[in-house]
């Protein structure tokens, strides 16, 4: 069977092209115009800026030392400036990015809030370099939604602060390259056409619309629209053979191979495989060489040179590096395990899928650890404030009763001779206090007993999302893991069958494969990606977009989401929805379906209106279903209101808001 279409280890690139795009392309011109600069120049200040430019060109080409030289050569020069001070920062925080991503983070965190003070157009645009670098730090840490929020929110808007046009260009492929890795590519399309038409208006040979180029023709590739990609290939081959020792020529290869490879013209991507990888390593791009020597491993696979293809494995695996990220050693295993299958070695590809699956068992027990301790934490520090409360509960009782002692005494004392009139208005005042003590116990009972369902309530809540994320791990990492393992013993037996055309062994495989399909299905139904991955907006519209079908047309509606809502709030949240569209697949018959979700302050409003059969309100309460039992359970943990119109033949309509407050 054919292969997936897919880039390996894909993410990583896009960390590279911040820096690539910021070098003209003329790069030895560019480098004598600031030696020259040095030699001409006397201020300290302008010299300064000169040796901050020179370390940034050298970090590129990966010359660390010198980058390292010229840095604090700069620092030394421009120590006696406020602004080069704060200025000399970013700079730190680019030359370290590759070598300390801790300073680095620290260092462009203090160049931003050293700038803060500052209104000037040059001031906006270092903070926002500098909180891009933080950007591409979170993207390292696999924290996607963290680097789009920082380039959303912060990075983009000092940009257009400052004006640069280029530079914001920039920085629209930087997101568009983030959507291409998380698989929104047609989100990933409408950037890069933002960034090109930006680019092009300000230069038509700038190397930020030639990295545009480059990398929108790899995001066409993915959407199969290969005249497009073949169209941005022509653009950036345009550009490059006036300047063809550019840091980008490497990436452009990456691409081209990646288009003949789409294409099923194997030969010829293998050909651009390896003339990107005889750039890489002269430009000293070492990770660009190991992922050009994958691509181009994913070609020798489809030609089934399989001897080919093991030699670039072994090769990748002997940088140890690239082998330090637990998900590229994950990678790299199980594309072993694949192509000993191939080359008829089962037994050893076992043992590589062996080690993907206890890789993947040590990752999952590890963050499970994590998890455990921070409960702990939390239900310790619930149990304190529990002891406290409690504490100061019986001091006020026990001060109240002694206030109510004395008040007595002074009373029988200072009016002993309206005895009588004191004992009648007494008794009545016992009797009265009595009554009030009595009700007032009722309603602590009654507190108490609400406060107790309450937490019954919250912790049945979180358990089923706790057993939800459990049992999708389990189906993924587990079962998912055992079906593979089963896949590659028939692949293995399949190659050593002496039949070949045996339909009814293929017919398992793919019965198999549908089987995985479902099985990741199910998973990502229990506990959405992209929940996790993009929030609440873009889960709830990929949710409406499951339940539509030729039969049910669902409108949503998003009205001022925003990205505070703590994450077990969320899933509430999504939970509430997935429930409500349930029963209206499930109950009430109808066409078309409003849903609006939105959110002012610390509330968060769900409306959600059909065209169906409708029923009477009243009849739930003779219901045994758990739907409307759950959603009412749920709304009530997000302390919620819960309305319900609806009456037979007039549809429904449901309306419930919820405090989101963190």
């Amino acid at each position: 069977m054919a292969r997936k279409y897919t880039l390996v280890l894909f993410v990583l690139l896009s960390c590279a092209m911040w820096s690539k795009a910021q070098v003209p392309l003329d790069q030895k011109a560019y480098a004598d115009s600031l030696s020259n600069s040095l030699k001409l120049n006397t201020s300290d200040s302008i010299k300064a800026r000169t040796y901050f430019l020179l370390s940034y060109y050298y970090i590129t080409i990966n010359e660390v030392k010198k980058s390292k030289l010229c840095l604090d050569k700069g620092s030394a020069l421009g120590k006696r400036y406020p602004y080069l001070r704060a200025v000399y920062y970013f700079y730190e925080s680019i030359v370290y990015l590759e070598l300390d991503m801790e300073r680095s983070r620290i260092a462009a965190l203090t160049c931003d809030k050293l700038l803060s003070g500052y209104s000037d157009k040059e001031a906006y645009l270092f903070r926002a370099r500098a909180l891009h670098n933080t950007a591409i730090i979170e993207q390292r840490k696999d924290n996607i939604k963290g680097m789009v929020d920082i380039t959303l929110n912060k990075t983009i808007p000092l940009t257009e602060k400052s004006g640069d046009k280029l530079k914001l260009a920039n920085f629209y492929s930087q997101l568009a390259m983030v959507f291409t890795n998380i698989r929104e590519r047609n989100k990933a399309e409408t950037y890069y056409n933002l960034a090109i038409q930006m680019a092009k208006d300000k230069s038509a040979n700038s190397p930020v619309l030639l990295n545009a180029y480059v990398f929108a023709a790899l995001n066409y590739n993915y959407l199969r629209k290969f005249p497009q990609s073949k169209a941005m290939l022509d653009k950036a081959k345009a550009i490059l053979i006036r300047y063809p020792k550019s840091n980008l020529l490497a990436d452009y290869y990456f691409s081209e191979g990646n288009y003949y490879h789409g294409q099923r013209q194997f030969k010829a991507a293998l050909n651009s495989y390896d003339m990107g990888i005889a750039a890489a390593r002269a430009l000293k791009q070492t990770y660009m060489v190991n992922s050009l020597l994958l691509q181009k491993y994913s070609s020798l696979t489809y030609l089934k040179d399989y001897k080919g293809a093991q030699l670039i494995l072994d090769s990748v695996m002997k940088d140890s590096d690239f082998m330090s990220s637990a998900n590229n050693s994950k990678a790299i295993f199980k594309e072993q395990a694949k192509n000993n299958v191939h080359l008829g070695n089962v037994k050893t590809a076992y043992q590589w899928l062996e080690r993907q699956l206890k890789l993947t068992d040590s990752l999952y027990q590890s963050r499970r650890t994590e998890e455990i301790n921070a409960l702990e934490a939390k239900f310790r520090s619930a149990e304190n404030r529990k002891r406290i409360s409690d504490l100061t509960a019986a001091n006020e009782k026990v001060n109240l009763e002694a206030k109510n002692r004395l008040l007595m005494n002074w009373l029988l004392g200072t009016v002993s001779s309206f005895l009588t009139i004191i004992l009648v208005a007494g008794y009545f005042f016992v009797q009265k206090n009595r009554k009030l003590k009595e009700l007032n116990y009722q309603q602590e009972l009654k507190y108490i007993d609400q406060q107790h369902q309450v937490k019954l309530t919250r912790a049945m809540i979180h358990g089923q999302d706790e057993e939800r994320k459990r049992v999708a791990r389990d189906l993924h990492d587990g079962l998912g893991g055992m079906l593979s393992a089963v896949k590659i013993h028939l692949s293995g037996y399949a190659a050593k069958s002496s039949s070949e055309n045996d339909q009814e062994l293929d017919l398992i495989i793919s019965r198999l494969d549908s089987s995985m399909t479902e099985l990741r299905a199910i998973a990502s139904n229990m506990m959405p990606a992209s929940l996790l991955h993009l929030g609440l907006k873009v889960s709830l519209k990929d949710l409406c977009e499951s339940f539509i079908s030729d039969n049910l047309n669902i409108d949503f509606q998003c009205i001022g989401l925003k990205d505070n809502i703590p994450v077990d709030k969320q899933v509430t949240i999504y939970r509430i929805v997935q429930e409500l569209l349930n029963n209206v697949v499930r109950h009430a018959s109808a066409k078309n379906v409003l849903l609006q979700c939105s959110q002012y302050d610390d509330s968060f409003m769900i409306t959600i209106e059909d065209d169906g059969v409708g029923f009477e309100p009243e009849s739930l309460n003779d219901k045994t279903g758990m739907g409307t039992t759950n959603i009412k359970a749920r709304v009530a943990y997000l302390n919620g209101k819960f309305e319900i119109m609806s009456s037979y033949g007039q549809g429904t309509s449901i309306n419930i808001e919820v405090n989101i407050c963190t």
